[in-house]
C-alpha cells in the first residue's frame, strides 16, 4: 500500500535509517509470517526465511527487513495460482492482525467495527491504560512495517493471476448451472463484506497514522 510506504519512509525521516524497524519491526514480522503460512498452504517448497532483518545502514545494497525465498513447480496449477495470494498475503495478514488486537485491547472500537458489518457484539470491558497504550504500538508497528507490498510480492501475484481468473470463470459458470445465482451472490457477500470493511478499518488507522506523521516530519524539518 502506498499510505503504508509513505509511514515507513517518514519513520526514517523522524527517526534514522532504524526507525522503520523500531516502528515497524512487529509489521515486518506479520508481512513475513504471511508471506510463509500462504506458501505452506499452497504447497511451495520453502528455502529459506528471515520474518526480521536488520540492514546494515553502511550497506547501499541491503535494505530488505525480511524474506521468504520459496519455489513452486511451474506446472502445477495449484502451487501456481498460490501465487497469487502469497503476494498479497500480507494485506490480510495485516488487516487480521488489526482487527484481533483491536477486540483483546479495545473492545470498544471492535465493536463498532462489528455494527459496520452486521456482525454481533462482543462484550466490552473497562479498558486499562496500557490497554490503549499496547494497541496504539500495534496499530503503529503494524501500519508501518506490515502493508508495503515489494516489487517481488506484485510480480509473484501476477504469475498466478491469469490461471486464477480462468479457475473463478470456470467454477462460477459450473456453480451457477447447479445453484441460484441469488444464493451464490449471498454467499460471496457473506465473505467479502467483512473482508472489505477488515480492509477499509486498516486503510483508516493507516491513513491517520500518516496525517499524524506528516505533521511530525513538518514540524521537525522546521
Amino acid at each position: 500500500m502506498a499510505i503504508s510506504r509513505a509511514n515507513k519512509s517518514a519513520s526514517v525521516l523522524l527517526s534514522g535509517f532504524y526507525g522503520q524497524i523500531i516502528f515497524g519491526g512487529i509489521g515486518v514480522i506479520i508481512h513475513e509470517m504471511s508471506h510463509l503460512i500462504l506458501a505452506v498452504i499452497f504447497g511451495h517448497h520453502i528455502q529459506s526465511v528471515s520474518l526480521l532483518h536488520i540492514p546494515d545502514s553502511h550497506d547501499p545494497r541491503d535494505r530488505g527487513l525480511g524474506y521468504v525465498g520459496h519455489t513452486w513447480n511451474d506446472n502445477n496449477l495449484y502451487q501456481k495460482i498460490g501465487n497469487v495470494f502469497i503476494g498479497i498475503a500480507p494485506v490480510i495478514g495485516c488487516s487480521l492482525a488489526m482487527i484481533w488486537s483491536t477486540r483483546l485491547l479495545v473492545p470498544s472500537f471492535y465493536n463498532q467495527w462489528l455494527v459496520a458489518i452486521g456482525g454481533r457484539q462482543i462484550t466490552e470491558h473497562p479498558i486499562a491504560w496500557w490497554q490503549w497504550g499496547l494497541w496504539i504500538v500495534l496499530m503503529i508497528n503494524i501500519s508501518i512495517g506490515g502493508f508495503d507490498l515489494s516489487a517481488a510480492d506484485l510480480q509473484n501475484s501476477r504469475q498466478g493471476i491469469v490461471a486464477l481468473i480462468i479457475v473463478i470463470t470456470l467454477t462460477a459458470f459450473l456453480s451457477s448451472l447447479i445453484v441460484n445465482y441469488q444464493t451464490i451472490y449471498a454467499k460471496l457477500s457473506q465473505i467479502i463484506g467483512p473482508l472489505m470493511w477488515m480492509l477499509i478499518f486498516a486503510i483508516a488507522i493507516n491513513a491517520g497514522l500518516w496525517l499524524i506523521m506528516r505533521i511530525g516530519v513538518r514540524l521537525r524539518s522546521r
